[in-house]
């Protein structure tokens, strides 16, 4: 049995949703396909549904909770929870604590290799990456939190913060054309207004084992204790082992040092702007 087929996910939510659905339907004695045909939908749906690879919509858990008779709206109350908490929906593990931790940090060190970092994005930028077949109301939450979390960069005590991004970062088009020259626009703005916030381009003439394993991080929290959170795509966890946490600032090191100039990397971003414009 794979992953999917026993429900597997990384989120307990979802993963709930999922058993409690298929229990239902066995105990019905229903198949896949007879209760898609029940609810008006296609039976790869609710294969997505019991194997956690979706969330549900509501109207789907009040055709659930109708066809099943379900006692004080159950599959509806999960759906609202796993709405309430959209925000961390289809989040890679370990990130609602780093989330968590990101807002207290003093400090911070960033690697991107694929999009521009969360802290930097314009709403559209964020819409379009987070766009991933959510329904609307989800994906405007996620948005929003997304959004939230940027709050930090306008305190008055805001994070010391310093932004490595590969050069794929500006020359992937997410969006389309205006919603990557609004996105590199702010990080211009953010660059050349706010004294706290450094970014620099590692360029593709530059290769170091250093940038080769994907986005990470390492945060400096008040009490001085430094943690590292590293995103791929078989790992993904926040960490605050200090042989780890001073790898990933050796590596931090390493893609920094390799990086433009701040100069150079506002050229570059300006450049590459002006074929999106």
């Amino acid at each position: 049995m794979t992953k999917e087929e026993a429900g597997y996910t990384r989120d307990p939510l979802l993963r709930t949703f999922g058993v409690v659905l298929r229990a239902y339907r066995e105990a019905a004695g229903a198949s896949r396909p007879q209760l898609a045909q029940a609810l008006g939908c296609q039976p790869g749906w609710i294969e997505k549904l019991e194997t956690a690879q979706k969330p549900c919509s509501e109207a789907t858990a009040d055709d659930l909770d109708v066809y099943f008779q379900t006692p004080k709206r159950l599959f509806w109350k999960m759906w609202f929870e796993i709405k309430r908490e959209g925000k961390h929906v289809a989040a890679p593990p370990g990130f609602s604590r780093y989330a968590e931790i990101e807002a207290k940090a003093v400090a911070g060190r960033f690697f991107e290799a694929q999009v521009v970092p969360g802290l930097l994005q314009t709403p559209a930028y964020a819409r379009a990456v987070l766009n991933s077949g959510l329904a609307p109301e989800m994906l405007e939450e996620r948005v929003a939190s997304r959004m939230g979390r940027q709050e930090i960069l306008a305190r008055d005590d805001a994070p010391r913060m310093w932004f490595v991004l590969d050069e794929a970062v500006l020359r992937r088009c997410v969006g389309g054309p205006r919603v990557m020259a609004e996105q590199l626009t702010r990080l211009i703005d953010l660059s050349t207004s706010n004294h706290k916030i450094e970014v620099r381009i590692l360029p593709f003439s530059s290769v170091t084992y250093a940038g080769l394993d994907g986005t990470f991080s390492v945060l400096s929290l008040p009490d001085r204790d430094d943690v590292a959170y590293h995103e791929g795509p078989e790992i993904s966890q926040v960490t605050s082992v200090g042989a780890t946490v001073a790898e990933y600032t050796v590596r931090f090191d390493l893609v920094m040092g390799e990086s433009l100039r701040n100069e150079d990397s506002l050229k570059m971003i300006r450049e590459i702007l002006e074929g999106y414009a």
